[in-house]
């Protein structure tokens, strides 16, 4: 009689401990990160330089330095993908990539953040006013702005430029807005690599 009753006791706790386990939500699967792809460096090949470079921390605003991509559905309105995010704060990863395009340029050996090299000949300041997938219109955008100034670090500016650049995404799912991301990303590294290049060795001849 006694192994009888522990026998239904046992039972019913496993009865029961199976409907509590059916009773719990499923755990989401994890959203997909992604990286911020330095621009191809074959195209930047040129003459070596022989001045130093700190790319400073990109500025932006709140809506930016996230790891949440940025969804521009207004005039005005951000809202953030649900699909996947970045692997880090987005700036961050933009000044990894710029850094990294600078390094495979092969035209420079003094490159870095301030972490990296607290002082340089020229200072990269970057401000970042627009990193999103705008779809406003019938199709997804991706849209990069960024405003740049070559300066000494002690507050001459030798030079100031926008940089901005768009893409269609073939779709909606996260691979191809971050496709479409890294393309114009690319875009303006690569531009802002050259600029930096032609700029800062005018600055450096014009201070010697």
């Amino acid at each position: 009689m006694i192994k009888a009753t522990i026998h239904w006791t046992l039972s019913i706790a496993v009865f029961l401990a199976a409907g509590c386990v059916s009773l719990l939500p499923e755990t989401a699967p994890p959203k997909p990160r992604y990286h911020i792809i330095a621009a191809d460096a074959v195209t930047l090949q040129g003459p070596s330089v022989d001045w130093s470079l700190v790319v400073a921390d990109p500025r932006t605003t709140r809506i930016y330095d996230s790891v949440r991509i940025a969804v521009s559905t207004e005039p005005g309105k951000i809202e953030y993908f649900a699909g996947g995010e970045w692997a880090d704060r987005a700036p961050r990863l933009f000044q990894t990539a710029l850094v990294q395009t600078f390094e495979d340029s092969g035209r420079i050996l003094a490159v870095g953040d301030r972490a990296a090299l607290p002082v340089g000949d020229v200072v990269l300041q970057i401000d970042i006013r627009a990193l999103h997938l705008d779809v406003r219109s019938r199709s997804p955008v991706s849209s990069v702005t960024v405003y740049t100034r070559l300066t000494d670090g002690k507050g001459s500016i030798y030079a100031a430029h926008l940089f901005s650049a768009s893409e269609p995404a073939r779709s909606e799912r996260a691979d191809d807005v971050v496709a479409a991301m890294n393309t114009v990303l690319n875009d303006v590294i690569a531009d802002i690599v050259t600029w930096t290049y032609d700029e800062g060795e005018k600055a450096v001849r014009a201070k010697s």
